[in-house]
């Protein structure tokens, strides 16, 4: 049975355009971590999304730019890898929440 909309919950998703991934990657701290390849990053998103909805989460895409990303970190004091690329996130929706 689905869930009706209201009972989904809702969180941010990284997500990036392909030069956005490969200016993320050159960035990062944890770059290992990543795709070998845009394509390949994006069919895992793709699925991840899809995975997520079918367990009653809605993924929201947020496209980050490694330029404000960077500057976010330093502001924060944090380093460029998948903890904080996370956190940025969280930041970016609860700002968009709260409009």
């Amino acid at each position: 049975m689905m869930k009706r909309q209201e009972e989904f919950t809702h969180i941010g998703i990284v997500w990036y355009t392909e030069e956005e991934w490969r200016k993320m990657k050159a960035i990062s701290s944890d770059s290992e971590i990543f795709e070998d390849s845009f394509k390949e990053w994006e069919e895992m998103a793709i699925k991840t999304i899809v995975d997520m909805k079918a367990n009653g989460i809605v993924g929201t895409k947020v496209f980050i730019k490694s330029d404000e990303f960077i500057v976010w970190c330093k502001i924060h004091s944090l380093p460029k890898d998948a903890a904080s690329r996370s956190k940025y996130v969280t930041d970016i929706m609860s700002k968009r929440n709260s409009n």
